[in-house]
């Protein structure tokens, strides 16, 4: 007997057996492209950024729709420093979801690394508009505020960040950024303090930390010995106290030893910024029963940035002596030759209470060595006018002086420096010096 199958569940068997064989197909291209994006996502992890664009390439080409493929691509393209076609790829993507935010931060991310910072701040801003509490895009327009020195609009967001996530680490580094670049060192001081308990491995460069310690000690002692008269001998103590880079108030006291008579004083200074350009320092400075020094000294001091690296230097100092009043003016110029040697002149001209006039030359040398060290030669000639030490030195006395102070910091909390001279003063008598100190930061 001949059994025939009817027409129907023939066709229906030929339908079943076709989409079994579609769907093992699919199931093949799908297996084929997944294997490709866990290869191409292990390739990016390894940093291995050209080969992993190769394979997103390749699984785009089978599947030119694959959503999670381009904005890995993109993602890839922008680590490569490939930033135009991470921007396309980016831009391809919220042609088809507009409201794909992620791609967006991606792009904003871009054009910030790119160096378009206005472009990137409006993405980002769009992006938190949308998404109230997207961290990343926050951090990212933190990012572009600090690096244009914005650090009020940047602290804004941080203390908003801080108190949604007080124990956030990333938060409190860039709260002490801000602070630190802004120059507030009191405030970064606290900053730092918190970020070292949240992270113990974390630790700030030397010259960061030394700005940190608000408060500075400096005490010395120098030995000078003539040739035709008893020796001289004087110590300082100076305390200065450093809450900003645009302010540092400075207490001091001294004493000089000469002919077995002492002289005491006891001086009051401010450094202060008062333009972006121009830096300040005024100081006064008074000798109760002075026997060689003036009773009353008042300065001021200005440094005048014309360019990078070039400063003009200018200065008034008034002394008080019982019989009268001396005035120095000095004049000149601050030269950085590189980042670590800077070179100045100065030129003293001074008016003493008789109606006499001298001109005196002074010509420093700094150089610095891995932040720690600094060497200062200096030459000096003409008259002891401008260093109005005593009566004696008032008058218009040819002089050569040379020097040399070497400074060095252990650590940023202490240092020392050692500084010796040689003065000739022409018929009258040479004098040789050394001196220590002792500087301390807390």
């Amino acid at each position: 007997m001949i059994y025939r199958i009817r027409r129907n569940r023939s066709l229906s068997l030929i339908w079943i057996l076709s989409f079994l064989l579609f769907f093992s197909q699919g199931m093949k291209a799908n297996t084929s492209i997944q294997s490709l994006l866990e290869e191409a996502r292990s390739l990016k992890s390894r940093g291995e950024y050209e080969r992993a664009i190769k394979l997103y390439q390749e699984i785009l080409k089978e599947d030119p729709e694959n959503y999670q493929a381009m904005r890995e691509l993109a993602q890839v393209y922008s680590w490569n420093r490939e930033y135009d076609k991470a921007i396309q790829s980016y831009d391809k993507l919220l042609s088809k979801n507009p409201k794909d935010y992620d791609a967006l931060l991606g792009k904003a991310q871009v054009l910030s690394w790119k160096g378009e910072h206005n472009r990137a701040e409006n993405f980002y801003i769009e992006v938190i508009e949308a998404v109230p509490d997207y961290f990343d895009a926050y951090l990212g327009l933190i990012n572009i505020y600090l690096w244009n020195s914005k650090y009020n609009k940047a602290l804004g967001l941080l203390i908003k960040l801080e108190r949604e996530n007080p124990g956030n680490k990333n938060v409190i580094k860039k709260i002490f950024d801000a602070y630190y670049g802004k120059g507030d060192f009191k405030s970064a001081r606290t900053y730092y303090q918190k970020l070292v308990k949240l992270d113990r491995e974390y630790k700030a460069s030397h010259e960061v930390i030394t700005d940190l310690y608000l408060h500075s000690i400096d005490t010395g002692y120098l030995y000078e010995n003539l040739n035709i008269m008893d020796d001289w001998k004087r110590g300082y103590l100076a305390i200065s106290y450093r809450p900003n880079r645009k302010f540092t108030a400075v207490l001091s006291g001294s004493w000089l030893d000469r002919f077995n008579e002492v002289d005491r004083n006891v001086g009051l200074g401010f450094y202060t910024h008062l333009t972006s350009s121009l830096n300040a320092y005024f100081g006064l400075t008074l000798t109760p029963r002075s026997h060689f020094l003036p009773s009353q000294r008042y300065d001021i001091d200005l440094v005048l940035k014309v360019a990078d690296g070039t400063s003009l230097l200018g200065g008034l100092d008034y002394l008080v002596f019982d019989e009268g009043v001396v005035q120095v003016y000095a004049g000149g110029l601050e030269q950085y030759l590189t980042s670590k040697i800077h070179l100045s002149y100065q030129l003293f001209h001074s008016q003493d209470y008789n109606g006499v006039a001298s001109n005196a030359h002074l010509a420093k040398l700094n150089f610095s060595r891995e932040k720690r060290y600094l060497y200062t030669f200096g030459y000096a000639f003409g008259s002891e006018a401008f260093q109005v030490e005593s009566r004696q030195e008032i008058m218009d006395v040819k002089t050569k002086t040379f020097f040399i102070i070497l400074k060095h910091w252990f650590n940023p909390r202490w240092g020392m420096s050692i500084n010796a001279s040689y003065t000739d003063r022409k018929n009258s008598y040479i004098k040789r010096s050394i001196g220590t100190s002792l500087f301390f930061k807390f």
